[in-house]
């Protein structure tokens, strides 16, 4: 004759071992997600104008600028531009030469796409949708990291990462103390 006794004990680990999977599965998830946590700061309006002031104020009139353009499923582009006495003198995209006079891969041009940004954030209807993200160099006030984060559909995130910014006068200014 078997134990009443015998199958209750062995049902009552279930629930136990569930427990312990559960835990687990919440503890690597807060693991995850504290290594992988973006912690990028969000961009407002007011912080933009501060780092433009403090560009404008510190920053170099001649300047070379490498960036990182990477869009949501394309291969990440590269731009560089050569900017002399504040005006644009020549532009690379992906290595060809770019004839044209759009200077959106600037100091300055990079401003203006981080404040339409903004402003298409602010008259867009789906609320927390776009997150926009920025990280300045301190000194100078040169955006570094630009992210449009989207989770709208059809919509598609972007992050512009500075990769070297060098002054002919001063040589490499960011990423700094790193050789050529």
């Amino acid at each position: 004759m078997q134990e009443s006794g015998a199958s209750t004990t062995k049902s009552s680990t279930l629930p136990g071992s569930i427990l312990l999977v559960g835990g687990l599965c919440a503890l690597i998830a807060i693991v995850v997600f504290s290594v992988f946590v973006d912690r990028t700061p969000t961009l407002d309006p007011g912080s933009i104008e501060e780092w433009k002031a403090r560009w404008n104020r510190e920053g170099p009139v001649d300047y070379d600028l490498s960036i990182s353009i990477q869009v949501d499923r394309e291969d990440a582009s590269r731009a560089k531009v050569t900017v002399r006495e504040g005006e644009l003198v020549s532009q690379t995209y992906n290595g060809l030469s770019r004839a044209s006079t759009d200077d959106s891969y600037t100091v300055a041009g990079l401003f203006r796409t981080m404040e339409r940004e903004l402003e298409l954030s602010r008259q867009a209807e789906q609320k927390g949708g776009t997150v926009l993200k920025a990280v300045f160099e301190e000194s100078l006030g040169a955006p570094l990291l630009f992210k449009r984060l989207t989770t709208r559909p059809g919509g598609r995130s972007v992050v512009i990462t500075v990769i070297e910014l060098s002054s002919p006068k001063a040589g490499i200014l960011f990423p700094a103390g790193e050789p050529r």
